[in-house]
């Protein structure tokens, strides 16, 4: 079976989808919520505008997003100081124990797809994937 590029990565992305809404679910958390926690960091606030970008979304669809982050306590939005008409975002305590949480079920994940590979495996499927990132 020669299958084409672009079936092989619908095939990897199907896998890793099922595997991150196993995490949402065990975690009680929504698709976005995961992925507002995913584009935070700890300790790190950023612009309101970058989150929305960083999601992949309009800015209106990533200030609700961010709206369910905040009314869940896991993110916290506050007046830029720098500029009084832009907010920060950036995660509260709770949010960085639960993107804690998350890493943690990744890091599981990735010892999986390793613990079937060897070393220079590993080593090839991750340079691919920069590959394949960066050409995408």
């Amino acid at each position: 079976m020669n299958r084409c590029l672009f079936e092989l990565i619908l095939a990897v992305k199907r896998k890793c989808e099922c595997n991150e809404e196993q995490i949402q679910e065990e975690l009680g958390l929504s698709a976005a919520e995961f992925y507002g926690l995913m584009a935070l960091e700890g300790g790190q606030a950023i612009p309101g505008g970058q989150f929305a970008e960083q999601m992949g979304l309009s800015p209106s669809r990533g200030s609700r997003v961010l709206s369910r982050l905040v009314a869940d306590g896991l993110a916290k939005a506050e007046l830029s100081s720098t500029d009084r008409r832009a907010i920060c975002v950036s995660l509260t305590d709770r949010g960085v124990r639960m993107k804690g949480r998350i890493t943690e079920h990744m890091k599981a994940c990735e010892s999986r797809i390793c613990s079937r590979l060897d070393e220079a495996d590993v080593q090839q499927v991750r340079g691919a994937l920069e590959l394949l990132t960066a050409a995408l």
